[in-house]
């Protein structure tokens, strides 16, 4: 009950001590609002005001904590607007063209929001060092968390419950819209002022150690039992590719990971009553854990090494990498370091946070130049073999490659190895299927039966003019005929297909015979998915001793057999006949 007399109070005083952070948030909050109630595609349409909304936040709170560290308050301010002059920059780069189609823009995003979270976690400390300051500052953080997500839960459902209860009991129209801008009241403005409000003033020279029974118990009987666990487990795995000799799966890089930052975190917990502490386990924590470590450290490069000796690097395995260098980092700092800094461990993440995001040592930058690198390896292997074709698993990797390239629009850093432009390649599921063909030739390029986008059957295309209505010239023509695959009820007309020939009879008197397994499989390699082509690219036009056609394909679905043929299951069609003179 005091919490709740006290909260008033506490809210002022948040805002008089962060009054950047409260104002950007609730005017953001107002602003999201706003856009639903108008009923705009807010993440397809503002992705760079939303975007740059959320990152905010938790920056501005992290310049505060570090500007009041600072004595000097002329470079607080300046640390302050530092910030806000980076988050405009980064406002006005967003690459909107690029967001429905480049995950590159979500993870650099999805980095820069994991530091700015990093960042409140060491900003009062840059400076000072206390290890009971930082402890009960830590303390205090994740007790903000989960106060402030707490209230904004039952804040928000009860809210909604009772307007809910209104719509139903009382007929009372109420516009859905309701509960998704007052869950964002919540989160912006309640959940922020609330997180805010229970940060004490008082950061260093706090003396006296705030450690709970609670918080003990959780770490003895079950973080503790965890880490023991996750160990058992590894160790065994060890024993058992060490006998049979042979390499790590690349899924123990991640166990081991998960091992590593469970220790750090027990570490953390258990630093300032590490010594003092009445349980065994908590005082031999330290080494023991460390020297554990090392050896699966090893085990942990080995598993990575493979998998980039094998395919290079991607983002994914990069971050990898990152990760395995900072847990082995920290764990020489924390074995060899008189001084302990728990703070460099959120520092040093924070450091590689940004360092991975930007700059010719990015994530996105190493692994769009090694992908790079394997691709041109794999072209310049297909142009000396000549007719030889490239195995199954080069095919798979070729394509993931082309594909990787293209999803993050790179691909045409491999224009000048490949030979051609490579700006007709307009997906990222085909681009490899599309450049292979270029390679090989439409008349040899290589099926290979395990490679989806080379099967030779079970491969579908459709197209259905659903969009608007089909304009039909009949002008030069005196019949007009509307025909399916196969039987046409009563109609003396037959459409069927053989032999690549698309065969039209009246009655048992061949009308035509025409090659439209050539044309479709030409539409398919210029415009590499139907629904891109026009209208235009359907319709042909030819003649013959009986007459003058024009074929309108309406609707179709096939099946690709060999290089050159198709197995139609499905075809509609116009045919605009006239007729000869005898």
């Amino acid at each position: 009950m005091k919490y709740f007399n006290e909260l008033p109070s506490k809210a002022i005083s948040a805002f008089k001590r962060f009054p950047i952070t409260i104002a950007w948030s609730a005017l953001g909050s107002i602003f999201v609002i706003i856009l639903i109630e108008l009923e705009a595609q807010v993440f397809d349409e503002f992705t760079s005001e939303i975007f740059t909304l959320i990152l905010g936040v938790s920056w501005l709170i992290g310049a505060q904590f570090a500007s009041e560290s600072l004595s000097n308050k002329k470079m607080g301010w300046l640390l302050k607007i530092s910030v806000l002059g980076l988050l405009v920059i980064y406002y006005f780069l967003f690459p909107e063209d690029e967001i429905d189609l480049n995950p590159i823009v979500y993870m650099r995003w999805f980095l820069l929001f994991f530091a700015g979270h990093i960042f409140i976690f060491f900003a009062p400390f840059i400076k000072q060092w206390d290890k009971i300051d930082y402890w009960n500052y830590l303390q205090n953080i994740i007790t903000a968390i989960a106060r402030s997500a707490l209230f904004s839960i039952v804040i928000y459902a009860g809210i909604a419950l009772a307007i809910l209860a209104i719509d139903n009991l009382f007929s009372v129209h109420i516009d859905g819209d309701i509960y998704a801008e007052l869950y964002v009241f919540c989160l912006g403005v309640i959940n922020t002022f609330i997180y805010l409000s229970d940060f004490p003033k008082k950061i260093h020279e706090t003396q006296e150690l705030h450690y709970s029974k609670a918080l003990d118990v959780f770490l003895k009987y079950i973080l503790i039992p965890i880490l023991a666990l996750y160990l058992i487990i590894v160790y065994a795995y060890t024993i058992k590719i060490v006998l049979a000799w042979e390499l790590p799966q690349g899924w123990v890089s991640y166990l081991i990971s998960i091992l590593a930052i469970i220790g750090f975190i027990i570490q953390i917990i258990i630093e300032p009553i590490r010594k003092t502490h009445s349980s065994f386990l908590v005082k031999k924590f330290y080494p023991t854990f460390y020297l554990l470590l090392l050896p699966l450290l090893v085990l942990l490069s080995v598993a990575i090494y493979t998998r980039i000796s094998d395919y290079n690097f991607t983002e994914n395995r990069y971050f990898l990498v990152l990760l395995a260098g900072w847990i082995l980092g920290m764990s020489i700092y924390m074995l060899f370091s008189k001084k302990k800094r728990l703070v460099v461990f959120p520092i040093s993440l924070f450091v590689l946070c940004l360092l991975s995001s930007y700059g010719p040592w990015s994530a996105f930058n190493v692994a769009i130049q090694a992908q790079v690198s394997e691709f041109k390896q794999l072209v310049l292997k297909i142009k000396t073999q000549g007719d030889e074709l490239i195995s199954h698993e080069e095919a798979t990797q070729f394509k993931s490659i082309a594909g990787y390239l293209k999803e993050r629009d790179k691909l045409y850093l491999i224009d000048k190895s490949i030979g051609f432009k490579t700006d007709y390649v307009t997906s990222n599921y085909n681009a490899g299927k599309f450049l292979l063909d270029s390679l090989y030739g439409k008349e040899t390029t290589p099926l290979f039966p395990s490679v989806n986008t080379y099967q030779n059957d079970r491969f579908y295309y459709n197209q259905y003019n659903y969009n608007k209505p089909l304009q039909l010239d009949i002008k030069g023509y005196e019949d007009l005929l509307e025909l399916n695959l196969g039987a046409n009820g009563s109609s003396n007309y037959t459409l069927t297909h053989t032999a690549n020939q698309l065969i039209l009879k009246e009655e048992e008197i061949v009308l035509f015979q025409f090659d439209v397994d050539e044309e479709l499989l030409d539409t398919l390699s210029k415009y590499q998915d139907f629904s891109n082509a026009p209208e235009e690219a359907f319709t042909y036009a030819f003649s013959n001793d009986v007459g003058n056609y024009k074929l309108i394909l309406k609707s179709f679905d096939f099946e690709k057999k060999g290089k050159t043929s198709l197995i139609l299951n499905h075809l509609n069609a116009y045919v605009l006949i006239q007729y000869k003179e005898p």
